[in-house]
C-alpha cells in the first residue's frame, strides 16, 4: 500500500451533525433534537422525515454530549461468573435484551471467584464507565457494606438467591421447584429417592440440595443417597454410576440440573436399567433440549428470561428514584411432566 493510499485509508469522514440533518429535511435544530431524544411533541410526518434524513446521512448521536445533557450514561453494569453455564448465560442475555428495549446497553464484568478483591475490581471497573445501575449475579452475602461503599450511590440489585437482607433481589423460588419434583414422585409411589446435587460453592446447588432434604423429611421419608456433580452431563453420568454401586436401592433420581439428568439417563441406559420402568429421573432448569432427551425429561421449568426481564424493570425503577413495591421478587417455577417419570416399581 502506497503512503498516499495509506493516509487516505486513515482519514476520517467529517461527522454528521444535527444541523446537517436539520438542513437536509428543512426543519429546525430543536426539532431534530426532539426526535433524537424520543420526544412525543413532534408531528408524525415531521418525525418520519427527520428519521429518513438521519438514515440517509448516517447520523450517530454524540453519546458524550447526551450524557452531559441527561446525566445518564445509558449503561447498566453486571458482575457475574460462570456464564458458560446455561442458567447464568440465559439471565445475562435476557437482561441485555430487555435493557436494549429500554435504550440501555449492558456492560458485563466477569470474575472467576466471588471474593472481595475480584468483586471490588469488577465494580470499580464498571463504575469508571459511569453506569446508571448495577446487577449482581454473584453472592454478596457478608459483603453488602463493601458493595455500597464501592457503588457510591449507584443503585444495584441481585439475582442471587442468597443475597443479604435489604438488597433488592429478583430470584426464582428454587426450594419450591424441588418440592414440586419430590411431591410428583411421591404421588407416583416413590419413597426411596436419590439426588445428584450441584457443586459446593454455588448458592443454587446448596439451596436445591437443602430443599431436597427438607421435602423428604416433611413427607416422612428417609433422605436417600446424595451424590455430587459439577452441573455437567459427564458428572451426572459418574454420579449415577456411583449411586448404582451402593447396596441401598432407590427408584428415582432428582438431578440438580438437566445436564446432570442427561448424564444419569445415559448411565442408566448403559446399565440396561429402564427409565421410568425401573428408575424415574427428574431434572431442573428445563433446557430447550430436555424434551428431546430419551426419554423426554420431566423437569422444573426455571424461567431465566422472566428473571432477567423483571430484574431490569426493578433496576430502572431504582435508577429513576421510584419506589419498589417488593424489594425481593420471588418468581414461581413450573413443573413439567414428561416421560422420564412413572409409577414406582413394587416395593419401592
Amino acid at each position: 500500500m502506497s503512503p498516499s493510499s495509506s493516509s487516505a485509508f486513515r482519514s476520517r469522514l467529517p461527522s454528521v451533525t444535527l444541523d446537517d440533518v436539520a438542513a437536509r429535511c428543512g426543519v429546525s435544530y430543536q426539532t431534530v433534537s426532539r426526535v433524537v431524544n424520543g420526544s412525543h411533541s413532534v408531528a408524525e410526518k415531521t418525525r418520519a422525515r427527520v428519521l429518513q434524513a438521519i438514515n440517509e446521512l448516517g447520523y450517530r448521536p454524540n453519546l458524550a454530549a447526551r450524557r452531559l445533557a441527561t446525566r445518564r450514561s445509558g449503561l447498566i453494569g453486571m458482575v457475574g461468573t460462570d456464564i458458560t453455564y446455561y442458567g447464568p448465560a440465559q439471565v445475562m442475555v435476557s437482561i441485555e435484551e430487555t435493557a436494549k428495549r429500554h435504550d440501555y446497553n449492558l456492560m458485563f464484568a466477569g470474575i472467576e471467584r466471588s471474593n472481595d478483591s475480584q468483586l471490588a475490581a469488577a465494580i470499580n471497573d464498571l463504575c469508571e464507565h459511569q453506569i446508571d445501575g448495577l446487577v449482581l449475579g454473584v453472592q454478596v452475602e457478608g459483603r453488602i457494606d463493601l458493595v455500597r461503599r464501592l457503588c457510591r450511590g449507584v443503585p444495584f440489585l441481585s439475582v442471587d438467591s442468597t443475597s443479604a437482607l435489604g438488597v433488592p433481589t429478583v430470584v426464582v423460588d428454587q426450594s419450591l421447584g424441588v418440592r414440586l419434583a419430590i411431591e410428583h414422585l411421591l404421588t407416583l409411589g416413590h419413597r426411596r429417592i436419590a439426588c445428584i446435587s450441584g457443586p459446593p460453592g454455588w448458592s443454587a446447588a446448596h439451596e436445591r440440595r437443602n430443599a431436597f432434604i427438607r421435602a423428604l423429611k416433611r413427607a416422612g421419608c428417609d433422605v436417600g443417597r446424595i451424590a455430587e456433580g459439577d452441573w455437567s452431563a459427564e458428572s451426572g453420568f459418574a454420579a449415577t454410576m456411583e449411586l448404582l454401586k451402593e447396596r441401598e436401592s432407590f427408584t428415582a433420581i432428582v438431578a440438580g440440573n438437566d445436564h446432570m439428568a442427561l448424564g444419569a439417563l445415559r448411565a442408566l441406559h448403559a446399565k440396561r436399567i429402564r427409565v421410568p420402568g425401573t428408575i424415574s429421573v427428574v431434572g431442573y432448569d428445563d433446557l430447550p433440549e430436555s424434551r428431546f432427551f430419551e426419554p423426554p425429561l420431566t423437569t422444573v421449568h426455571h424461567d431465566f428470561a422472566r428473571q432477567g426481564e423483571r430484574c431490569v424493570t426493578m433496576l430502572l425503577r431504582l435508577i429513576n428514584n421510584e419506589s419498589v413495591d417488593q424489594p425481593v421478587e420471588l418468581l414461581r417455577p413450573e413443573f413439567v411432566v414428561r416421560e422420564s417419570t412413572g409409577r414406582a416399581r413394587q416395593g419401592g
